[in-house]
């Protein structure tokens, strides 16, 4: 691949924590030095119309949009949030390039409800039921849907009752995070890539939800939860990832500058550097050196 075309989206509409919008240009201010060597290209912000519900299904919209226009059959794709709403434009595009795409989606939360089994209502708890396939809510605008068999879940534990008959119907694969207590990380996703993938033809696309650390761990984002992963699992899954080779996409969402201390911010925002050059195929020199854990 030539180069990393570099995509912010600063996207709040679908949850209501003020703040996680500031994150793609905080992280372009933090990290100057990944743009500065051409190996990134920075493809600016899609910006949304609005704060409402409607707004948010908009702007996933333009996000879609905006994907299907990048030349990504030669490119490889980062972008980095606002919320984990905006995985209903960046996922949807990535199919137009991608049909055959498999989403490692890591998170908290299973975001696969509909409007009326919601009990929050924010948007961001949605995109996976419409990629899915689901009717309810569902914008017109949509082409493209991934198959269950093409999804694998890490880390996910605040579970809903319709995502729990979704998961149970349709046999999605699903890395608890107490299955960490028995196979690292690495063993866990090497073993779920080869039942679903097991020629190895599928592109990866990686949604990380910085939400499926531990609440314990951070406090810089807005849908905290307890019992979950820690930063060296989350790089241990991701490290095995990339080193199949088929990873063309990743997308970090939710890191709020807004909440818990500087230090909290500074290190989501290093960490989440450091897996994206994990998973980049032109990684520059001197960018890749591992943020202590124990500095938070």
């Amino acid at each position: 691949m030539e180069q990393t075309l570099f995509l912010g989206a600063p996207f709040s509409g679908g949850q209501p924590h003020p703040g996680v919008s500031m994150a793609p240009n905080e992280f372009r201010k933090h990290h100057p030095d990944i743009f500065s060597g051409g190996e990134w290209r920075d493809m600016g912000d899609v910006v949304g119309p609005g704060l409402s519900f409607a707004c948010a299904m908009e702007h996933a919209h333009l996000i879609a949009e905006k994907v299907e226009s990048l030349p990504l059959k030669k490119n490889f794709f980062a972008a980095l949030g606002g919320d984990h709403g905006m995985a209903l434009g960046t996922v949807h595009g990535l199919l137009h390039h991608h049909p055959d795409l498999l989403v490692i989606w890591i998170d908290a939360h299973a975001d696969a409800n509909v409007p009326s089994s919601s009990p929050s209502g924010n948007m961001h708890g949605m995109p996976l039921a419409w990629l899915l396939g689901a009717k309810e809510g569902a914008p017109a605008w949509m082409k493209h849907h991934l198959h269950p068999r093409r999804l694998i879940y890490v880390g996910v534990r605040d579970v809903d009752p319709y995502e729990q008959m979704l998961l149970e119907e349709w046999d999605i694969a699903w890395i608890k995070p107490a299955d960490f207590a028995r196979e690292s990380g690495r063993l866990l996703i090497e073993k779920e890539l080869r039942r679903l993938d097991p020629h190895r033809t599928s592109k990866i696309h990686i949604s990380l939800d910085v939400d499926a650390l531990d609440a314990g761990v951070t406090q810089a984002t807005g849908t905290q939860a307890y019992d979950g992963l820690s930063f060296d699992q989350i790089e241990d899954v991701i490290t095995a990832i990339s080193e199949t080779r088929q990873v063309v996409s990743m997308e970090a969402v939710e890191v709020n500058p807004k909440l818990g201390t500087q230090a909290e911010v500074d290190h989501l925002f290093n960490w989440v550097k450091n897996l994206f050059l994990k998973v980049t195929p032109n990684k520059k020199r001197g960018l890749t050196q591992e943020t202590p854990h124990s500095s938070i």
